[in-house]
């Protein structure tokens, strides 16, 4: 049946606390491998509570968005609004502001869903005290630790900025401080893949501080980021080029935006 069918597109929050569940509930059972058939020890016990805090983090974040479960814990209160609705009926009092309170506020149709930043946040808070072998490698984590929280404390604040002025618009409404999030991820996760044993041990054996490896991730990270840009706005320019009638259109979009926002 055509137009029966909704497709169900899950929201980006969904996605990262998904993406974090999977990474919880595989690398549980990774975290020993470095020392395959030897005794478990400390270090051992911290990995894997990280993994339990991303499995966990990551189910709750993906039931906080699920809209099935939104509206199984609404039940107390819908159940409330019908006796209201059958209390006014029988008094014939219904007004149009007892009907306004009824409905489902605006910040609610935006995703305000704050686990994916709190597992990271949590996570980055963690990684900058870990204790390691060397004062390179301490430091390394200290950075990328740091980098993660600065991505949570960004995405908060794109969250405070949503729930205040919700977004109405199929455009991207483009928040500063997603700029800042997406920087201090990408670079965290370069910083990240940089603190593994070998490298470490590669930066020590020639004498070379934690700070090269982070000025050296920040401009790489600057870099990549332009070049995803410039290949983004590369290929609009290449749709239009291809579709004449997509320019016209926009092009009066344009004219008839201008016009009015003149009158």
């Amino acid at each position: 049946m055509v137009g029966s069918f909704r497709t169900w597109v899950p929201s980006g929050e969904f996605t990262e606390s998904f993406v974090i569940f999977l990474y919880g509930v595989t690398n549980v059972w990774l975290e020993h491998l470095g020392s395959w058939g030897g005794p478990w020890e400390p270090e051992d016990f911290q990995h894997i509570s990280i993994t339990v805090l991303f499995a966990g983090g990551g189910l709750l974040g993906m039931l906080i968005e699920s809209r099935k479960i939104r509206g199984l814990l609404q039940t107390y209160m819908l159940q409330l609004k019908d006796d209201a609705e059958y209390v006014d009926v029988a008094a014939s009092t219904i007004t149009e502001e007892e009907g306004e309170r009824w409905k489902e506020p605006e910040h609610v149709r935006v995703p305000l869903n704050p686990m994916p930043a709190l597992v990271i946040l949590l996570l980055g808070i963690m990684m900058s005290a870990h204790t390691q072998h060397s004062m390179v490698s301490s430091m390394i984590h200290k950075q990328w630790g740091n980098l993660f929280a600065g991505f949570s404390l960004a995405r908060m604040a794109t969250y405070v900025l949503l729930y205040l002025k919700p977004y109405n618009s199929y455009l991207p409404s483009r928040p500063p401080t997603e700029i800042i999030a997406s920087f201090c991820l990408v670079s965290g996760g370069l910083m990240f893949m940089s603190s593994t044993w070998s490298i470490v041990s590669t930066l020590e054996k020639f004498g070379i501080g934690a700070m090269f490896v982070f000025t050296c991730m920040m401009g790489l990270t600057a870099g990549v980021m332009a070049w995803e840009t410039f290949l983004l706005a590369l290929k609009g320019w290449a749709e239009r080029k291809e579709n004449p009638v997509l320019v016209r259109r926009l092009a009066a979009q344009s004219q008839n935006g201008g016009s009015s926002a003149r009158a």
